[in-house]
């Protein structure tokens, strides 16, 4: 579910704070933004014809075929994209909620990035790099793309303008908690939508167009549309409400058609996890190692809806290709087998909640270990998952992998 600043006390960091934070306050919405399925499916067709009336988007034609190179790493070197556009929770954040309000998901102490160079805590929700770092990495950058809050100017077209990184922590498809507390999926958008503008200032309309239509869009959302409708029912013991999946996948489809009048083509789309074999999941079961099958099911409807989905918009926008990476296989996969990729540990977690160095430090053999925190996983499981979906066996891909999906032309 994510971890909080733990809150102060006279004898140092505290514990970590009931994950009731998620109800605690109403939403207050900042800005005007389409976030009904309706709203933005209308306005990203009306972007995708090209109509004067969606001016909220930028109109980018098909530039199939197009050919358009910038050096896009640290080291100077070609890279497989131009640039990467990261959106998401958690699992991608690299550092977007460490300028939130301090009762937001945050990691930007000790001991998180432990593991990270110079042992920092970046706010990463690892003990290391992430998995947007390491498909980063897979296509020649050095790193993930910097976060988007931390950036103190407006965006310049270098030579080494590597993309940017919109995820953070607590993020869902559907606006689920206090907006100050994240920065929901429609808002990450709307983020992006300022970087389109600023960049195109640098461009030009051709140039971007070609730019963002070779970049690659890595997605991974959803997890907490799912959890926290768990959270309610355990922190309240009341029986599940019925949650829409069908109308989640809906406003995922919507958000996804504005990125695509914005400019986007190419969708690298993490599916979820088994959210029932989280650590925070397995805590409320009697034993605390098996799984919660109800978790899982809902985890396994939703992804099954991506395939279809996405299969869907394929067919309906020019130009637009995906690869959907199956982190709910790979990750079954190693549970089943946990040696075979040189984990000891997939039940519980390598650092022990609040993860600080005034309490219990995290495990030595953090390379055998599948979970960092109760929530996310370690920096080598976030690294074989990354190769699995950049270059990996087809069964965690479909219809092509990572690398394959970048030259698709």
């Amino acid at each position: 579910m994510g971890c909080h600043r733990p809150a102060a006390t006279a004898g140092g960091r505290a514990a970590l704070p009931s994950l009731s934070f998620f109800l605690r306050r109403p939403l207050r919405l900042h800005f005007s933004f389409p976030t009904s399925p309706a709203a933005v499916a209308s306005l990203s067709f009306q972007a995708a014809r090209g109509d004067d009336a969606s001016s909220v988007f930028l109109q980018t034609p098909s530039v199939a075929g197009a050919s358009f190179q910038v050096l896009g790493s640290a080291e100077g070197h070609k890279t497989a994209v131009p640039a990467i556009f990261v959106f998401g929770d958690g699992m991608l954040d690299v550092g977007n909620n460490n300028y939130l309000p301090s009762d937001a998901p945050q990691a930007d102490y000790p001991y998180y990035g432990i593991d990270f160079p110079g042992s920092e805590p970046t706010g990463r929700f690892s003990n290391g790099y992430n998995m947007a770092d390491f498909i980063a990495k897979d296509m020649g950058f050095k790193m993930s793309p910097p976060a988007y809050l931390s950036l103190n100017s407006s965006i310049k077209m270098e030579t080494n303008f590597t993309g940017v990184n919109y995820a953070s922590a607590g993020a869902g498809i559907q606006i689920i908690m206090n907006d100050e507390a994240t920065i929901p999926f429609v808002y990450q958008v709307k983020n992006f939508n300022d970087t389109v503008s600023q960049m195109e200032a640098n461009l030009g309309h051709q140039k971007l167009s070609k730019l963002l239509a070779k970049s690659l869009f890595l997605i991974s959302i959803g997890t907490m549309d799912l959890s926290v409708n768990i959270w309610r029912v355990l922190r309240y013991s009341r029986k599940p409400s019925p949650f829409n999946i069908p109308y989640t996948l809906s406003s995922y489809k919507a958000i996804i058609m504005q990125l695509y009048g914005l400019g986007a083509r190419k969708f690298g789309i993490i599916n979820i996890q088994p959210l029932g074999c989280q650590p925070w999941m397995r805590k409320n079961l009697e034993n605390n190692v098996d799984c919660n099958d109800s978790m899982n099911s809902l985890a396994r409807e939703f992804n099954d809806g991506l395939k279809p989905l996405f299969s869907n918009l394929s067919s309906q926008l020019s130009g637009l290709s995906y690869s959907i990476a199956d982190f709910y296989a790979f990750s079954n996969a190693t549970f089943m087998n946990p040696r075979a990729y040189g984990f000891v540990n997939i039940n519980s977690t390598c650092c022990i909640p609040p993860c600080t160095p005034e309490h219990e430090p995290p495990c030595q053999n953090r390379k055998q270990y599948w979970f960092w925190d109760l929530s996310y996983t370690t920096e080598r499981a976030a690294k074989l998952a990354a190769s699995a979906f950049y270059d990996g066996p087809a069964r965690f891909t479909a219809p092509v992998n990572f690398k394959r999906l970048i030259k698709m032309k």
